[in-house]
């Protein structure tokens, strides 16, 4: 059963919210990590965007900064 889907009080699951979200920021930071040590190894973006089931430009304008 998937957390979310417990019987929680409304207190609980607004608990839950901010250490959720932390994680979700530190996730998004180690994808960006990885996206740039694949671009100084040689990666292309469109070998980035098919690693990350996207396209090529999707994945520059989530990744490249510009």
């Amino acid at each position: 059963m998937a957390p979310w889907d417990q019987e929680l009080t409304l207190e609980a699951v607004l608990a839950r919210l901010s250490p959720v979200a932390a994680a979700g920021t530190q996730v998004q930071q180690n994808l960006t990590a990885w996206v740039h040590k694949a671009r100084s190894l040689g990666g292309t973006w469109t070998q980035i965007g098919t690693a990350l089931g996207m396209t090529r430009q999707s994945a520059w304008e989530r990744f490249s900064g510009e």
